[in-house]
């Protein structure tokens, strides 16, 4: 089921995700069923990622729901800039309406367009000295990720970190790569 208008069922639908997120579950596991979820629950949402910064401003795609993700994580990295690179690295969300006008971002946007990237939205899901991390939105079509969207999508990167945090039981994330 998926939501944008109908605030009370998303409300409704955050709290079943809060308990399904919160479920002991490996870190690795945790983190696709959080891309996995994103793309079931969130309005224009058709792929889903957590991008992971490491010093030296090294990406590494450390859960995804397709190769597009997997691509645009990539070309991130190589070329040190896009929304989710800068949301993990500057603590703040992105969103991008249509990648085929984008210009804050003049290198990575021809990169996106070529992967089929209409329109995506990144946030910081944490910063920990040794790796920044942020969850990736991404939808085919210009236009479908709205401002309404975002908050809600805000909503739920805010509930995803706390079940990363409850996956690393206390301990600091270290994703080995």
């Amino acid at each position: 089921m998926r939501f944008e208008e109908d605030i009370e069922k998303f409300a409704d639908t955050v709290t079943d995700l809060a308990r399904d997120l919160i479920a002991p579950r490996s870190l690795s596991e945790t983190l696709n069923r959080i891309t996995q979820l994103a793309v079931d629950t969130l309005a224009g949402c058709d792929h889903a990622g957590v991008l992971l910064v490491r010093p030296g401003r090294r990406v590494e795609a450390v859960a995804s729901t397709s190769q597009l993700v997997e691509g645009s994580d990539k070309a991130q990295g190589d070329l040190g800039e896009g929304p989710c690179f800068d949301a993990a690295r500057e603590g703040r969300s992105y969103r991008v309406v249509d990648m085929r006008t984008e210009t804050r971002w003049p290198r990575y946007a021809p990169a996106a367009r070529e992967l089929g990237i209409g329109a995506m939205m990144g946030f910081q899901l944490f910063a920990e000295p040794d790796s920044l991390a942020a969850l990736d939105l991404y939808s085919e079509e210009p236009y479908t990720l709205t401002p309404k969207s975002q908050q809600l999508a805000w909503l739920f990167a805010s509930h995803a970190a706390v079940a990363i945090a409850g996956s690393r039981g206390g301990d600091e994330l270290r994703i080995e790569g």
